[in-house]
């Protein structure tokens, strides 16, 4: 693996037979390797000329195109390599194929101000074109990556619209309900007052014997002893009210 500009000359190869392999990176401002799938042989090197913006060589698996490969080891990556839009000399970097008979999957990790990988910015080497694990069937996968985080990410506000709507319909039925308790409470409170000052009304009534005539003056009522019986048994039964009340 290795990394060097434009200018320099390529590592030498190490035999006669071993093919140095060019691939542009980002060519005429496109999100796209040129070429986008090659064919290699062991000691062939593979060489990205990183040509406009700030893209990267990620390697990936096929299953999983647009993260960075963990096992059964490690992907190998370029990292970002920033071009200035005047440049004058190009980054390179480089790998050598160490093993031709299993395919090798790499992808732009770049996902400023847009995601590269999910644009369809991927590359593959050796891959077995007329089997289902193909250089299209790679890319279109990354490609729909996008649609399944747009996806995503649409359910997930969706989501939180409801939580919203449900908490603020929560929040006016318990403000409702609040408001009809308070107001039950108090008119069965103005009830209960009311009910006391009735009763306390006809209690000093009873034990004060006499009531107002029509001209204003006092009479006293001429059975007193069955309005004392009276007054007692309305006593309690005012009393026995005013607990039923509170």
């Amino acid at each position: 693996m290795r990394f060097s500009l434009a200018a320099a000359a390529l590592v030498p190869v190490l035999s006669a037979s071993a093919a140095n392999i060019l691939v542009q990176v980002g060519a005429n401002d496109q999100l796209r390797f040129s070429p986008q799938n090659i064919t290699a042989n062991v000691g062939d090197t593979i060489a990205f000329q990183f040509q406009n913006k700030n893209h990267s060589v990620t390697q990936s698996t096929f299953a999983n195109p647009c993260a960075i490969q963990t096992t059964p080891a490690q992907g190998i990556n370029s990292g970002f390599q920033f071009v200035a839009a005047n440049a004058t000399e190009l980054p390179e970097w480089s790998f050598t194929v160490n093993n031709a008979s299993t395919p090798l999957w790499f992808f732009c990790a770049q996902t400023i101000p847009a995601d590269h990988c999910a644009a369809g910015m991927v590359f593959s080497v050796n891959a077995v074109e007329d089997g289902p694990k193909n250089f299209a069937a790679y890319q279109a996968l990354a490609q729909s990556s996008n649609a399944a985080a747009a996806a995503g990410s649409a359910a997930g506000s969706a989501i939180g619209a409801a939580t919203s709507a449900i908490a603020s319909e929560f929040s006016g039925a318990t403000a409702a309900a609040g408001s009809a308790i308070d107001s039950a409470a108090g008119a069965a409170a103005t009830g209960a007052a009311n009910a006391l000052t009735d009763a306390a009304n006809a209690i000093t009534g009873l034990i004060g014997g006499a009531s107002p005539t029509s001209s204003g003056s006092t009479s006293t009522p001429s059975n007193s002893g069955a309005r004392v019986g009276g007054s007692a048994l309305s006593l309690v039964a005012a009393i026995g009210l005013a607990a039923l009340l509170l």
